[in-house]
């Protein structure tokens, strides 16, 4: 039976709210979990922070010089291994996930080199195989729903500018096979993607900013949907985590909005749950 986190899910508009600024941030977030879950569902919050390693390690790959990611499980120095191709080999007993060593391998070993871009595309993939060796189910919903966005941008992208995409598409199945094949405006996956024509209208917003606005709030609201049920489990705690590294992403692309959002994540958390007595909130003080 899953754990019961009643104490931690209580205890976050106190960890975040501060003085009502966002004083808290997602490291520290994550060290404070660290004590505070089971050591299986802390391997899945970390999992979480893991794309901040693959940008941090795709700029070494690359030689990108890209400001360094501190919000990465591992340093600098650490992912300087994964690039040096003389001792690659003695990555097998390393402490980093077997997919990061194997996609290492894959760069750095390949006959053809890949570029950088095509490079990512091969880490998200190897990314996804590796949450769902989690066999958790909202991890997994999560990231096909994620998949599906991206996935849906790119043959929109690729319709647009009769660029070919197939080799950028993630996944394999009856939803690529259409992605490829159709031409019809929602490619026939109404059935399939009951979210397709609002895909397509965010795409077609013209204003970036403004897109990326609307894609991140379509995914808090799936966030919402798929933990409505679940109230202090693991679950509950890994879309706080997807809500909060939001927050953050629009803190630093829009300040204004970011504020939003943060106001949002906190009016979720102090009127979602009916906490049982001994965890009732007081003003943001546990009785």
């Amino acid at each position: 039976m899953a754990k019961k986190y009643y104490c931690l899910v209580a205890g976050l508009p106190d960890i975040i709210l501060g003085d009502k600024k966002v004083l808290f941030n997602s490291i520290l977030l994550r060290d404070y979990l660290s004590e505070e879950v089971d050591k299986k569902d802390f391997e899945m919050v970390q999992a979480l922070y893991l794309p901040f390693d693959h940008y941090n390690l795709i700029s070494l790959l690359f030689n990108q010089q890209k400001e360094f990611d501190p919000r990465g499980i591992y340093t600098t120095l650490d992912l300087e291994h994964l690039v040096d191709k003389k001792n690659i080999e003695d990555l097998e007993e390393s402490d980093f996930p077997a997919y990061l060593v194997d996609f290492a391998k894959t760069v750095l070993l390949a006959d053809e080199p890949l570029t950088s871009v095509e490079a990512e595309v091969v880490l998200f993939k190897k990314f996804v195989n590796y949450l769902k060796s989690f066999s958790n189910k909202f991890l997994s919903e999560f990231y096909d729903y994620e998949i599906n966005i991206k996935n849906v941008f790119t043959a929109l992208t690729g319709r647009k500018f009769n660029i070919d995409f197939e080799q950028e598409l993630i996944g394999e199945g009856e939803v690529v096979e259409a992605l490829i094949k159709s031409r019809s405006r929602d490619f026939g996956l109404a059935n399939e993607i009951d979210y397709i024509e609002s895909l397509i209208q965010i795409y077609e917003e013209e204003n970036l900013l403004e897109r990326e606005l609307k894609i991140d709030r379509q995914k808090w609201e799936h966030l919402e949907e798929a933990t409505f049920f679940n109230y202090f489990t693991i679950e509950r705690v890994l879309s706080f985590v997807f809500k909060l590294l939001m927050v953050e992403r629009w803190m630093s692309l829009d300040e204004e909005q970011g504020k939003q959002l943060f106001q949002q994540l906190v009016s979720e958390l102090e009127n979602s749950y009916e906490f049982p007595e001994e965890y009732k909130l007081s003003h943001g003080k546990k009785k």
